[in-house]
């Protein structure tokens, strides 16, 4: 029975091996059905695209189907192996051996089956035994073969081969996409577009505010012709840029946006475009603060970085920014500073700027780093050097003070301005005077040099001006003006410059005169040739417009000269025998200047050429024409009377040149022998060369003057002199060339102390010769005057008769045609008397042009009443000699007054110098009672002759004599009258110096008897000897012990005292005016103080005002 079991347990091993036979047989087949199913679900899918449903029920399939083919390959297999589940029976598995192994056959089956007799028999046993022992070396487990699956491998290896294929030829996403759909079977899925789109950008990450261009190609078979994009609910075409791609913008993104795109009905997978936050700065503030010198208020710019600022500024940048985490200033060559964070989104940085720079600001945060770069430039401006432009008149004046006017500028402001001046032989020796001037950016200032220093004559300086600025960085700087030169004349040279401008004048005067003569000539030839026209042609306006622009420019040229006349005449130094007659002669020339001037007259003539209107032409050219004779006689009178003051200014000169020559000469010959050389002696007879140059210019300028001057004949003298120079000169050189003759030496001083003393007499006799030359001219003129007002005189009482005729008869009375001649008569007598006028103002300054104008009325109405009998308009011609009697009246009065001053004037006549000082009260009390007596000596003899003399009703006067004894008689004590009045009218010039002129220093009581002796000269001339006038005498007298009495009791010292004059400064006043007028419009400057304008437009400003001064000319 053991045979038995064992054969039993051989079974079961048999068994279990020929059912992992079959799991392995199993797990090939299922791997084989399984992966091929697995394939053709995913094609199914693939090519079918199924909808949820479906896809679901092919999913839950193919997991039925697989569970299945688990469990009937690999479970049941797996089961019967442990007996899980009853596999074969022993029968089953002796008739699978007994096939495998032929000795075997059915003996193993007989076997099993006879064990399984229920009959206990021991012959079966026995059989059951036996057969047993036959199977005890079988191995029964060799009838299974596990080689037997090799033809399984093929099956599985089909599959394998097939996804091999797909994933080689690059389709494995066919079964990676359809396995996903089948995975996923609830997802609804599209079947696959004939296209795809692909973003072609790198990148969808875009920086905050920025523009992006989202790119897109579409691949596949089928290219669409348009694309549309969506994002917030909003859709836009794509810009097709061609095959197949697209693109789009997106402007200004500020936040992340998702977007798909959709093409023919194909749509993209949603897309995000991702913003990057930015660093960006949102306000921008610099705080400038200046140098406290600059004057500048501190400042706030906003919103730039760009300024322009002093050196020196410092500066304070506030930046508030957004998404900033560093912010940084780049600056020189990227040096990097960064600004320090106050808050979480301000930041601030400070610094001082000394030199122009530029710079960045730079913002950063963890995803950009400089992302915003901001490029700013800080101009610093350094203190500039003050600037100034000075003008003068230096160059066009050769004496006198120089006036300067000048610009200052400064960036800032300016802080002080000084003159340097220094003698040019000396130029180390700086001296200095400084000028006040406004502390501000732009100011003017106006010098007269030498105001507030003192320099010395025949110096010959250079000066210049320096302006300071107020820089405190760098210190104060300074600019100087360009250098001037000046020559500070000797008193010496002064008057000979002014004397020789004055005969520049002169000669200007008379060429003026010539063309004066040449304009009125052309009025004449031009009223004559349209006397002779019958009305006004073009050609006769163009002319007369052609004079009145020549009229003009002769008025101009007149008005120029007077005014250079006027000013050289203002300049002239102090002479006492000159100042009177100086002042005269400005009035003189003041009163010709307002005669000539025409430009109302010439207006009217230009209105009445344009209307072309004949007669009113005529007329006006015949008034012009007696205006321009009037003119030219005006001016020849000043040019005459210029040049006698000329005359007697070179003569006064020459003069005091031979006592400066004679005082030099003396010195000379006092001095020490080493000292006393020929060439100082050279030197002075070079210069008595040139008084003897001045002596022949004199004589033919005096030669000149329409009634020349005497003069003395001084001839011998220079020839003396000569002589003696000459003659010193020559001892002078005998010396040097033999210094040990000292006998030469003697001799030259000898000469020189002869030389010396000849000048000083011919000097001291000039001057006396001059004073008796004016005292003798003034008794001609007195003379000459005289008999012009007798004349005049005269004529009045012969005009009035023959007014008294003409008024009582008509044109056809007898004495029409006696009368008529009798009126040309006296035209022709007052001719002469205008003739004398004329003569005599050529030499008188003191006649002024009130009289020419009575002369010309006299003249015309004479005229007119002439034409008025004529044209038998006899009322008319009686009004005219109505008026030619008044002008001559007032002529004869003019003429007298004037005649009365020259009558003071000689009285007082050598007694004016030191008169004083020879005479006291005492001895003009003593004079006044003399003068008294003279005329009770006079009254006497005037009625002894009273029976031959016609006075006035109350024998007051005496009158013209009747006969040859009348005559006579009358001349006498008309010369007794006129001694007395120059008596007179001495003694009150001698009261008026000893109590000062114009009463100045007047006592009490001295102006009484100062007025009651003009008040004695007036009645002399008018009254003659009378009782009347006697009183006032001894009245006088009275007065005068009176005025002696006081004087005593306060005890006053009689030495004189001068007065300064003032008059100098005054003019250089008015003078400082013009010029400042001259060189500055301040209308136009524009009040050039310190503007409130930013610096760039300050800049312009001083580039138009640099612009304007190179146009400007001094």
């Amino acid at each position: 029975m053991s045979n038995f079991k064992n054969i039993q347990e051989k079974l079961q091993e048999f068994i279990k091996k020929y059912y992992i036979n079959e799991l392995i047989k199993g797990i090939l087949l299922f791997f084989s059905l399984g992966l091929l199913y697995f394939i053709f679900t995913l094609l199914v899918e693939h090519f079918l695209w199924l909808k949820p449903i479906l896809r679901t029920l092919l999913f839950w399939l193919f997991i039925l189907v697989e569970v299945a083919l688990v469990f009937n390959y690999i479970a049941i297999p797996i089961f019967k192996i442990y007996g899980i589940k009853k596999g074969i029976s022993d029968v089953e598995a002796s008739k699978i051996i007994g096939k495998h192994f032929p000795e075997i056959k059915d003996k193993l089956l007989n076997m099993m089956q006879l064990r399984s007799i229920q009959l206990h028999s021991e012959l079966i046993q026995a059989s059951i035994q036996q057969k047993s022992n036959e199977f005890k070396l079988i191995p029964f487990k060799k009838a299974v073969d596990f080689s037997s699956n090799k033809k399984y491998i093929k099956y599985a290896l089909l599959p394998i081969l097939i996804l091999g294929l797909v994933y080689v030829t690059g389709n494995i996403t066919i079964f990676n996409n359809s396995f996903s759909r089948v995975v996923h079977y609830k997802t609804a899925y599209q079947p696959p577009a004939p296209f795809d789109f692909k973003v072609i950008n790198q990148s969808l990450n875009v920086v905050e505010t920025t523009d992006f261009t989202l790119q897109v190609e579409t691949i596949g078979s089928t290219i669409p012709e348009d694309a549309t994009i969506y994002f917030n609910n909003q859709s836009y075409y794509l810009e097709n840029i061609g095959l197949g791609k697209f693109q789009y913008n997106f402007f200004n993104v500020k936040k992340t946006i998702n977007f798909y795109i959709e093409a023919n009905g194909v749509i993209s997978k949603e897309y995000s475009l991702i913003v990057i936050a930015t660093p960006i700065i949102t306000s921008l503030k610099m705080v400038l603060n200046y140098p406290s010198y600059t004057g500048r208020s501190n400042e706030v710019i906003e919103n730039t970085g760009n300024v322009i600022v002093p050196q020196g500024t410092t500066i304070s940048w506030l930046l508030e920014t957004h998404q900033t985490d560093t912010v940084s200033f780049i600056y020189d060559k990227n040096l990097k500073t960064n600004f320090k964070q106050t808050t979480k989104d301000f930041f601030s940085f400070t610094k001082q700027l000394n030199n122009s720079t530029n710079y960045k600001i730079a913002t950063s945060n963890k995803q950009l780093k400089n992302h915003e770069v901001l490029n700013f430039e800080i101009g610093v401006i350094s203190d500039e050097f003050p600037k100034i432009v000075v003008k003068s008149d230096i160059d066009s004046i050769s004496r006198g003070p120089v006036q300067f006017v000048g610009q200052l500028s400064d960036d800032y402001a300016v802080n002080k301005l000084q003159l340097v001046y220094y003698d040019k032989s000396n130029p180390t020796l700086l001296k200095t005077h400084s000028i006040e001037v406004a502390k501000s950016s732009f100011t003017d200032f106006y010098y007269v040099f030498p105001e507030g220093i003192t320099i010395e004559k025949g110096l010959d300086y250079e000066m210049y001006f320096e302006v300071f600025d107020n820089d405190r960085v760098q210190g104060s700087k300074k600019t100087k003006s360009k250098i001037f030169s000046y020559y500070n004349k000797t008193e010496k040279e002064l008057k000979e410059d002014l004397l020789k401008e004055q005969a520049e004048n002169i000669n200007e005067i008379s060429r003026t005169l010539k063309k004066s003569k040449e304009s009125n000539a052309e009025v004449e030839k031009l009223k004559n040739q349209l006397q002779k026209k019958a009305e006004v042609n073009w050609n006769d306006s163009k002319k007369l417009e052609e004079f009145i622009k020549r009229q003009e420019q002769y008025q101009e040229m007149f008005k120029k000269q007077t005014e250079q006349l006027e000013q050289n005449l203002n300049e002239q130094p102090e002479d006492a025998s000159l100042n009177e007659k100086k002042e005269e002669l400005k009035k003189r020339i003041e009163e010709t200047k307002k005669l000539a001037e025409q430009e109302e007259m010439l207006k009217e003539l230009e209105v009445l050429s344009k209307k072309i209107k004949k007669d009113d032409l005529i007329d006006k050219l015949e008034e012009i024409s007696k205006k321009n004779k009037r003119n030219e006689q005006s001016l020849e009178r000043i040019l005459e009377l210029t040049k006698r003051f000329y005359v007697e200014q070179k003569f006064n000169q020459i003069a005091e040149k031979l006592e400066i020559l004679a005082e030099k000469e003396e010195d000379l010959s006092k001095k020490r022998d080493e000292e006393n050389t020929f060439e100082k002696q050279k030197e002075i007879n070079k210069e008595f060369d040139e008084v003897k140059k001045d002596f022949e210019q004199l004589n033919k300028d005096n030669n000149d003057l329409k009634r020349p001057m005497k003069l003395p004949d001084s001839s011998d003298e220079k020839k003396e002199i000569d002589l003696n120079l000459k003659d010193a000169l020559e001892e002078l050189s005998n010396v040097e060339k033999s210094p040990v003759i000292n006998n030469s030496k003697s001799k030259a001083q000898k000469s020189q102390k002869a030389a010396a003393k000849k000048m000083k007499e011919l000097s001291k006799s000039m001057e006396q010769t001059m004073e008796a030359s004016e005292s003798e001219s003034i008794d001609e003129n007195i003379e000459d005057l005289r008999k012009i007002v007798e004349n005049l005189i005269e004529f009045s009482f012969q005009q009035e008769d023959l007014l008294n005729n003409f008024s009582n008869i008509d044109a056809t009375h007898p004495e029409y045609s006696k009368n008529l001649k009798e009126q040309y008569v006296l035209k022709e007598y007052f001719e002469h008397i205008d003739d004398s006028i004329y003569m005599l103002s050529l030499r008188l300054v003191k006649m002024s042009t009130a009289i020419q104008k009575e002369v010309s009325d006299a003249q015309y109405n004479i005229d007119e009443s002439l034409l008025n009998f004529s044209d038998n308009r006899f009322m008319e011609g009686v009004s005219n000699q109505q008026f030619v009697i008044t002008s001559v009246n007032n002529l004869a009065n003019q003429l007298s007054n004037l005649l009365e001053s020259l009558m003071n004037a000689s009285a007082s006549m050598g007694s004016v110098k030191g008169s004083s000082q020879d005479f006291s009260l005492p001895d003009i009390i003593k004079k006044q009672g003399e003068l008294s007596d003279k005329m009770k000596e006079g009254i006497k003899k005037g009625e002894k002759s009273g029976n031959n003399n016609e006075g006035d009703k109350n024998g007051d006067k005496f009158g013209k004599g009747e006969g040859k004894d009348g005559d006579e008689t009358s001349e006498q004590m008309n010369q007794e009258l006129f001694e007395i009045y120059k008596e007179q009218a001495k003694l009150k010039e001698m009261l008026k110096e000893m109590f000062g002129v114009d009463g100045k220093k007047s006592s009490e009581g001295s102006d009484d008897a100062i007025n009651k002796m003009e008040a004695l000269e007036k009645e002399l001339l008018e009254k003659g000897f009378t009782n009347s006038l006697f009183d006032k005498m001894q009245e006088l007298s009275y007065e005068l012990l009176k005025l002696e009495k006081a004087k005593k009791e306060q005890g006053e010292d009689e030495k004189r005292t001068s007065d300064t004059n003032i008059q100098l400064f005054q003019e250089r006043n008015i003078d400082k005016l013009k010029l400042k007028n001259q060189y500055f419009n301040y209308n136009e400057i524009l009040n050039r103080q310190s503007l409130p304008l930013r610096k760039i437009y300050k800049f312009k400003v001083q580039e138009y005002f640099k612009t304007v001064e190179k146009n400007d000319s001094i």
